[in-house]
C-alpha cells in the first residue's frame, strides 16, 4: 500500500473513531500553534498507555505514520489496523528491518509525518503511573539526523485517570510472543481527561557535524528535556 493510500485510510479511521474517543475521554491541546503543518517531520510523545496513539491522532490534525514495537503487530484486530493504516515495525532492541526503513524513508520523502514513542513501552513495563519519564532509546534521534528532519515533542498529561488489569492474560500474550517484560506487565492506565501539549520543534541541522553517535545522545537529551518541560510548564496546571 503506497502512503498515499495509508493516509487516506488513516484518515477515514481517524474521522469514525474520533467521535467514540472524544466522548470517552475529556481531551484539551495546547500548544497547537507549534504543529508543523506541512513537510516530513518527527512526532515524539510520552508512553504511559495503550491509548496515547489514538489519543494523539485526535487532536493531531495531520497524517500519523506510527511507529510500534514488532510484537503488537501479532495482536488481532490492532496488527490489521496498524498495517493498513501506515503502521511500521520495530524490534525492542531498536533493531529494524531493511523494509521498515524503506517505509521510514517513503514517509519522509511524501512529506509526512513520522510518530514515535522514544521511551518504547518501558514507561508501562515499570508499571508506576506516579513516576516520570524514563529514559529514552535513542533511534527517533538517528532517524532524525539521517534523513534530515526535524523533531516536534509532545506530552501526553493525565488529569483524570484509572487503572485496570490487562485485558490480555499474560500466557495468552506469552502465546502471541510478547516479551518476557511485557507479559508481566500487571496494569494499564485508561484515560478519562488528558492534556495533550505541543512544543516547538527541534532543528535537527544543530545536530548534522561531527560525531553521529555523540549527536544522537545530544538530540534525544534535548528532546526529553523539552519534553519534561512541557510537562511542567504553563499549561500543565489542571
Amino acid at each position: 500500500m503506497t502512503v498515499e493510500k495509508e493516509a487516506k485510510t488513516y484518515l477515514r479511521i481517524k474521522n469514525f473513531v474520533a467521535p467514540f474517543i472524544g466522548l470517552a475521554v475529556n481531551i484539551s491541546a495546547y500548544g497547537t500553534e507549534n504543529i508543523v503543518t506541512n513537510g516530513k517531520v518527527i512526532l515524539t510523545c510520552n508512553h504511559r498507555s495503550d491509548m496515547d496513539p489514538f489519543i494523539l491522532s485526535y487532536t493531531f490534525p495531520r497524517f500519523i505514520s506510527w511507529i510500534a514495537a514488532e510484537y503488537t503487530f501479532r495482536i488481532p484486530i490492532f496488527r490489521d489496523l496498524a498495517k493498513i493504516a501506515g503502521g511500521i515495525p520495530m524490534s525492542i532492541d531498536g533493531n529494524i528491518s531493511l523494509g521498515s526503513i524503506k517505509m521510514i524513508q517513503q514517509v519522509f520523502k511524501k512529506g509526512e509525518t513520522l510518530g514515535i514513542f522514544p521511551e518504547g513501552h518501558d514507561y508501562m513495563v515499570k508499571n508506576d503511573f506516579k513516576s516520570g519519564m524514563v529514559d529514552f532509546h535513542s533511534g527517533f534521534a538517528a532517524f532524525s539526523i539521517r534523513n534530515k528532519v526535524d523533531i516536534l515533542p509532545s506530552v501526553i498529561i493525565p488529569i483524570e485517570e484509572s487503572y485496570s488489569d490487562i485485558p490480555i492474560p499474560p500466557i495468552v500474550r506469552s502465546f502471541m510472543g510478547m516479551p518476557k517484560e511485557v507479559c508481566d506487565i500487571k496494569k494499564r492506565a485508561i484515560y478519562k481527561k488528558v492534556k495533550v501539549i505541543y512544543g516547538e520543534k527541534v532543528d535537527h541541522r544543530e545536530f548534522l557535524s561531527g560525531s553521529l553517535e555523540e549527536n544522537m545522545k545530544q538530540l534525544s537529551d534535548v528532546v526529553r528535556s523539552r519534553m519534561i518541560s512541557l510537562q511542567e510548564g504553563q499549561y500543565a496546571e489542571a
